[in-house]
């Protein structure tokens, strides 16, 4: 089974990010999840280029503005795994300081 397609985007202010929810619920094919007061993910059951550019452009419109367009979860592991390596580099230069 394909894995569901996910747009996440960080808006300047919580009205702005309302807005784009209002205008999100005036099409069909998307379910969106709020993450915090800002960031707004956006998934389809599968990739479509026609309803990709709505929602970049609902981002656009509403003054936000898209952070990663990838499977759902990849943005995820790719923020685990840049917090595992700075983790690594900072124990190593603390290791190199004593």
């Amino acid at each position: 089974m394909a894995r569901l397609w996910e747009i996440r985007g960080l808006f300047g202010n919580e009205f702005a990010m309302e807005e784009a929810i209002r205008e999100l619920k005036e099409h069909d094919g998307f379910e969106w999840t709020v993450l915090d007061r800002r960031n707004l993910s956006v998934r389809f059951a599968k990739r479509d280029p026609v309803k990709e550019g709505i929602v970049k452009r609902m981002f656009e419109i509403h003054h936000g503005f898209v952070e990663s367009e990838a499977p759902l979860g990849e943005y995820d592991e790719r923020r685990e795994s840049a917090k595992r390596d700075k983790l690594k580099r900072e124990e190593k230069k603390k290791l190199k300081a004593h």
